[in-house]
Protein backbone atom coordinates (compact mmCIF):
# COMPACT_ATOMS: atom_id res chain seq x y z
CA UNK A 1 0.00 0.00 0.00
CA UNK A 2 1.10 3.81 -0.68
CA UNK A 3 1.72 5.76 2.16
CA UNK A 4 0.37 9.04 2.08
CA UNK A 5 3.08 11.52 3.16
CA UNK A 6 2.37 15.08 5.16
CA UNK A 7 4.65 17.57 3.99
CA UNK A 8 5.12 21.08 5.59
CA UNK A 9 6.80 23.89 3.93
CA UNK A 10 7.30 26.11 1.06
CA UNK A 11 7.24 25.46 -2.53
CA UNK A 12 9.83 27.53 -4.61
CA UNK A 13 6.56 29.36 -6.41
CA UNK A 14 5.63 30.37 -2.68
CA UNK A 15 9.11 31.36 -2.19
CA UNK A 16 9.69 33.36 -4.92
CA UNK A 17 6.20 35.34 -4.27
CA UNK A 18 7.23 36.08 -0.72
CA UNK A 19 10.66 36.93 -1.46
CA UNK A 20 9.07 39.53 -4.35
CA UNK A 21 6.46 41.10 -1.54
CA UNK A 22 9.03 41.35 0.37
CA UNK A 23 11.32 43.69 -2.08
CA UNK A 24 8.38 45.81 -2.61
CA UNK A 25 7.63 46.87 1.03
CA UNK A 26 11.81 47.30 1.92
CA UNK A 27 11.83 49.57 -1.49
CA UNK A 28 8.78 51.44 -0.27
CA UNK A 29 10.01 51.63 3.33
CA UNK A 30 13.77 53.07 2.17
CA UNK A 31 11.85 55.83 -0.58
CA UNK A 32 9.50 56.85 2.67
CA UNK A 33 13.22 56.60 4.39
CA UNK A 34 14.93 58.47 1.77
CA UNK A 35 12.66 61.09 0.86
CA UNK A 36 11.69 61.92 4.56
CA UNK A 37 16.29 62.34 4.96
CA UNK A 38 15.71 64.99 2.29
CA UNK A 39 13.37 66.83 3.94
CA UNK A 40 15.00 67.01 6.85
CA UNK A 41 18.31 68.25 5.23
CA UNK A 42 16.41 70.87 3.54
CA UNK A 43 14.69 72.10 6.20
CA UNK A 44 17.87 72.05 8.67
CA UNK A 45 20.04 74.21 5.86
CA UNK A 46 16.87 77.04 5.57
CA UNK A 47 17.29 77.37 9.04
CA UNK A 48 20.96 77.46 9.20
CA UNK A 49 20.75 79.96 6.06
CA UNK A 50 17.99 82.14 8.32
CA UNK A 51 20.20 82.00 11.40
CA UNK A 52 22.93 83.33 9.31
CA UNK A 53 20.70 85.75 8.34
CA UNK A 54 19.56 87.10 11.42
CA UNK A 55 22.74 86.81 13.23
CA UNK A 56 24.63 89.14 10.28
CA UNK A 57 22.03 91.79 10.07
CA UNK A 58 21.56 92.44 13.58
CA UNK A 59 25.50 92.94 14.32
CA UNK A 60 25.58 94.97 11.08
CA UNK A 61 22.11 97.06 12.16
CA UNK A 62 23.53 97.60 15.78
CA UNK A 63 27.01 98.81 15.03
CA UNK A 64 26.26 100.90 11.58
CA UNK A 65 23.55 102.16 13.77
CA UNK A 66 26.43 103.99 15.79
CA UNK A 67 28.41 105.31 12.66
CA UNK A 68 29.17 108.79 12.26
CA UNK A 69 30.76 109.54 15.39
CA UNK A 70 32.88 113.26 14.83
CA UNK A 71 36.76 111.80 15.54
CA UNK A 72 39.60 114.44 15.68
CA UNK A 73 41.25 113.29 12.40
CA UNK A 74 39.35 111.38 9.50
CA UNK A 75 36.39 112.30 7.98
CA UNK A 76 33.99 115.06 8.96
CA UNK A 77 31.12 112.47 9.78
CA UNK A 78 32.68 109.48 9.70
CA UNK A 79 32.17 107.86 6.54
CA UNK A 80 35.00 106.64 4.21
CA UNK A 81 34.52 107.68 1.01
CA UNK A 82 37.12 105.09 -0.76
CA UNK A 83 35.25 102.35 1.38
CA UNK A 84 31.73 103.23 1.55
CA UNK A 85 29.78 102.08 -1.72
CA UNK A 86 27.37 98.83 -2.55
CA UNK A 87 28.92 95.81 -1.05
CA UNK A 88 31.10 97.79 1.48
CA UNK A 89 31.38 100.23 4.09
CA UNK A 90 33.49 102.09 6.66
CA UNK A 91 33.14 104.19 9.19
CA UNK A 92 34.14 105.87 12.78
CA UNK A 93 31.42 104.88 15.49
CA UNK A 94 31.81 106.23 19.27
CA UNK A 95 34.68 104.43 20.74
CA UNK A 96 33.33 100.83 21.78
CA UNK A 97 34.30 98.99 25.15
CA UNK A 98 37.60 97.92 23.50
CA UNK A 99 38.52 101.26 22.27
CA UNK A 100 37.57 100.63 18.79
CA UNK A 101 36.52 103.77 16.61
CA UNK A 102 35.84 101.48 13.54
CA UNK A 103 33.06 99.98 11.86
CA UNK A 104 33.64 97.72 8.16
CA UNK A 105 31.89 95.63 7.09
CA UNK A 106 32.63 93.70 3.48
CA UNK A 107 31.31 91.10 0.71
CA UNK A 108 34.16 89.01 0.22
CA UNK A 109 34.27 86.79 -3.60
CA UNK A 110 34.31 83.67 -0.99
CA UNK A 111 30.21 84.14 0.12
CA UNK A 112 31.34 85.60 3.27
CA UNK A 113 30.78 89.09 5.08
CA UNK A 114 33.78 90.20 6.88
CA UNK A 115 33.88 92.72 9.43
CA UNK A 116 36.74 94.76 10.78
CA UNK A 117 37.53 93.77 14.27
CA UNK A 118 39.25 95.82 17.10
CA UNK A 119 42.66 94.82 15.64
CA UNK A 120 42.22 96.54 12.29
CA UNK A 121 41.55 92.83 11.41
CA UNK A 122 39.22 91.43 8.40
CA UNK A 123 37.65 88.60 10.10
CA UNK A 124 34.44 86.73 9.24
CA UNK A 125 31.03 87.32 10.46
CA UNK A 126 28.89 85.43 7.91
CA UNK A 127 29.31 82.29 5.51
CA UNK A 128 27.37 81.44 2.52
CA UNK A 129 26.31 84.92 1.45
CA UNK A 130 24.96 85.29 -1.95
CA UNK A 131 25.04 89.26 -1.87
CA UNK A 132 25.16 92.11 0.14
CA UNK A 133 23.74 95.34 -0.79
CA UNK A 134 24.43 98.73 0.81
CA UNK A 135 21.90 101.65 -0.14
CA UNK A 136 22.81 104.94 1.21
CA UNK A 137 19.99 107.80 1.74
CA UNK A 138 19.85 111.41 2.82
CA UNK A 139 17.62 112.75 4.96
CA UNK A 140 15.08 113.41 2.56
CA UNK A 141 15.09 109.47 1.48
CA UNK A 142 17.48 110.21 -1.91
CA UNK A 143 19.45 107.20 -2.53
CA UNK A 144 22.93 108.62 -2.69
CA UNK A 145 24.78 106.90 -5.89
CA UNK A 146 27.64 107.00 -6.10
CA UNK A 147 29.19 107.51 -3.12
CA UNK A 148 31.59 110.09 -3.20
CA UNK A 149 33.71 113.07 -1.17
CA UNK A 150 30.83 115.61 -1.91
CA UNK A 151 28.03 113.45 -0.94
CA UNK A 152 29.50 111.10 2.15
CA UNK A 153 28.43 113.80 4.66
CA UNK A 154 24.70 113.48 3.67
CA UNK A 155 24.39 109.65 4.38
CA UNK A 156 21.97 109.57 7.13
CA UNK A 157 20.32 105.85 7.01
CA UNK A 158 21.30 102.92 4.90
CA UNK A 159 19.11 99.92 4.03
CA UNK A 160 20.81 96.93 3.87
CA UNK A 161 20.18 93.72 2.22
CA UNK A 162 21.73 90.39 2.27
CA UNK A 163 21.11 87.08 0.23
CA UNK A 164 22.18 83.76 2.03
CA UNK A 165 22.88 80.71 0.09
CA UNK A 166 22.67 77.15 0.38
CA UNK A 167 26.08 75.81 1.47
CA UNK A 168 28.42 74.17 -1.11
CA UNK A 169 27.80 70.88 0.34
CA UNK A 170 23.84 70.94 -0.09
CA UNK A 171 24.13 73.51 -3.15
CA UNK A 172 22.31 70.37 -5.01
CA UNK A 173 19.71 70.08 -3.24
CA UNK A 174 17.53 73.33 -4.98
CA UNK A 175 17.08 75.07 -1.70
CA UNK A 176 16.10 78.26 -2.76
CA UNK A 177 18.08 81.76 -1.74
CA UNK A 178 16.61 83.48 1.35
CA UNK A 179 16.91 87.12 1.72
CA UNK A 180 16.65 90.01 4.57
CA UNK A 181 16.27 93.42 4.64
CA UNK A 182 16.49 96.67 7.01
CA UNK A 183 16.57 100.47 7.53
CA UNK A 184 19.56 101.59 9.96
CA UNK A 185 19.20 105.17 11.03
CA UNK A 186 22.73 106.42 12.21
CA UNK A 187 22.09 108.05 15.27
CA UNK A 188 25.11 110.05 15.44
CA UNK A 189 24.20 111.60 12.05
CA UNK A 190 20.91 114.01 13.21
CA UNK A 191 18.28 114.25 10.85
Amino acid sequence: MSKKINQSGMTLVELLVAMVMMGIVITGVYNLFRVHNLMAAKQEETTLMQQELLSAMVQMAEDLRMCGYKATSGPANGFDENETNATSVRCTRDPAPDGSTQIGYILMPNNTIDWLNASSEWVTAAENIADLNFVYRNSNGTILDPINTTNVEDIRFIDITIVAAASVERSGMNIPNRFMNTRVYCRNMGL
